[in-house]
């Protein structure tokens, strides 16, 4: 055989420190096929270990392919799940302190009381109410236009002449009061 597919003793000293020879030649069938091509002169021997090595090879790189696939799709997923967060702070669907009401549940439904005169006395909850007496005309009008009417941002920007990002602050910063005014009522 020729000398270059015979494994020397210094490749094979190089070879006991590498990971990814470890680990292949921890299957029975690798152990014994680079045994077969380390000890014979036979071509054979060393093309079957190249081909189970290249097979091997190909499924560590798949697995490490995948798993990082994985791990930067679930970081993606959970940066938009934030992003939704911070979007829209506040769903009327959330429970409300200990109680585990909604604040949905707070909001009279028109189908029970017929529609209502204004925004404010569909508020169930006293805290919630007083909390709603403490916003700015300009807030109210937002909430009212946002929650009682399901205009979006950009068309209550429009309706009151600010911009989008106007909007949607006024509607956060409405928000944010009444979750502290809702928060004091609850303790």
């Amino acid at each position: 055989m020729k000398n270059g597919c015979r494994l020397t003793n210094e490749m094979y000293d190089d070879l006991k420190g590498n990971l990814l020879f470890k680990s292949f030649i921890q299957e029975e069938k690798h152990w014994t096929s680079f045994m077969e091509a380390y000890v014979s002169e036979d071509r054979e021997a060393v093309n079957k270990l190249n081909s189970l090595f290249q097979k091997y090879y190909t499924e560590i790189r798949f697995i490490a392919y995948v798993t990082k696939l994985i791990r930067y799709t679930a970081i993606n997923f959970d940066r938009k799940r934030r992003l939704g967060h911070l979007r829209f702070p506040l769903m009327l669907d959330q429970p409300v302190g200990m109680s585990g009401d909604a604040w949905i549940d707070f909001i009279e439904s028109t189908e029970t009381c017929g529609e209502t005169n204004s925004f404010a006395e569909s508020f169930q909850q006293k805290s919630l109410y007083l909390g709603y007496t403490r916003l700015t005309p300009k807030q109210k009008e937002v909430l009212e236009l946002f929650y009682r009417y399901e205009a979006s941002d950009t068309e209550i920007a429009k309706m009151a002449g600010i911009s989008q990002q106007a909007a949607s602050r006024r509607r956060k910063r409405a928000l944010e009061k009444l979750r502290e005014a809702g928060k004091e009522g609850g303790k």
